[in-house]
């Protein structure tokens, strides 16, 4: 460095030819010397200035210092994004980061979150819409399920009646119609029935109890076969006991029993072959009709409940499919800047569902 003499300076310090680096401090305390120096010399004539130079110079000092702090601060070159190859330092100061646009790393596209046709149509077949649930398909799911729902109880409603129906009409034959008075009306009948088939001795076996209880079945049964094999006499079943289900098909269906109603005991031959029954036959002929309704509804319900099964099933397995192919997942890796130039590779999933 070189000194200067003349003027108010002295032998103060004009210029220095080191570094900016290490003459921050030096630069500073020679400018306030000087303007110290300055403004006693400018004031002190007048009186301007009561307090001593060295003071002065101290809160000049004070002041400079930050200021030429930041302003070597300001010319320092930008730092350079650099990795430090540490999570830790990488993931310093989540705040103010910035991505690096144009620089991410794109990994690979692959399926995502995607649902199995199998075990979609495997959830339907079990439980319609559950299938559908498990693809996404809400509305269809809902659908599915709430025709389920009204399926299972439209069949639960009628099945419920058909038996309860049962239950009248079984009360009802019980009450009115006797395998007693039928024995005895084909006894009455038999000459013109088949002559050949023989009497009825030995199939009414007692005077107590309920008329099913009084007869010899097997009896019976071999004399409607000799009956029958005579054409044209109406008598084409064999009565099944008592309380099987045919028993009950059997007495209200067909006239060859309606002599067994207690009010048919006038039927004669030629009515069974005309089908003029009495009036109690007629009510309980409607009665199991009634039932068979109820009944065949219940049947149909159940028919479309399996429908149901496996329409969903199939719906299920296709909605899984359409679910896959409208989704993708695609993945990066995007560098972001953290503070003091570091750098986090951020990894970034995109979902993309098309509809």
């Amino acid at each position: 460095m070189r000194k200067r003499s003349n003027g108010f300076l002295g032998n103060h310090v004009f210029c220095h030819q080191g570094t900016k680096a290490q003459s921050i401090l030096e630069e500073s305390y020679i400018f306030s010397s000087c303007l110290s120096d300055f403004v006693a010399l400018f004031f002190s004539p007048k009186g301007l200035i009561r307090m001593k130079r060295a003071t002065f110079r101290r809160l000049t000092l004070a002041l400079m210092v930050p200021l030429a702090l930041m302003g070597q601060l300001k010319e320092q070159p930008r730092l350079q994004p650099m990795l430090t190859g540490s999570i830790r330092n990488d993931l310093l100061g989540i705040s103010g980061s910035t991505p690096l646009r144009g620089t991410a790393l794109h990994l690979q596209d692959v399926p995502a979150a995607r649902k199995s046709p199998v075990q979609a149509a495997l959830y339907s077949a079990v439980l319609p819409g559950a299938g559908e649930f498990y693809a996404e398909s809400y509305w269809k799911a809902g659908g599915f399920f709430l025709a389920e729902v009204a399926l299972w109880g439209w069949y639960a409603v009628n099945d419920s009646k058909g038996n309860d129906q049962t239950v009248l009409f079984q009360q009802y034959a019980d009450l009115h119609w006797s395998v007693v008075n039928y024995v005895e009306w084909i006894e009455r009948y038999s000459a013109e029935l088949n002559p050949d088939a023989g009497g009825t001795g030995g199939i009414i076996t007692g005077n107590s109890g309920p008329p099913w209880d009084r007869v010899d079945w097997a009896k019976l049964n071999e004399l409607e076969e000799r009956i029958g094999r005579r054409s044209g006499n109406g008598f084409t079943h064999r009565l099944p006991r008592r309380p099987e289900q045919q028993y009950y098909e059997l007495i209200g269906k067909y006239p060859q029993y309606a002599g067994g109603w207690d009010d048919g005991t006038n039927i004669t031959p030629s009515d069974v072959t005309s089908s003029n029954v009495s009036a109690r036959f007629l009510e309980y002929s409607a009665m199991r009709g009634k039932a068979n309704d109820f009944f065949n509804v219940a049947s149909t319900m159940a028919s479309l409940i399996v429908v149901n099964h496996l329409l969903s099933a199939f719906d299920a397995a296709w909605s899984a499919s359409q679910y896959n192919s409208r989704l993708q997942l695609e993945s990066h890796l995007i560098p972001t800047v953290r503070p003091f130039g570091l750098i986090e590779f951020v990894p970034t999933t995109t979902l993309t569902y098309r509809f």
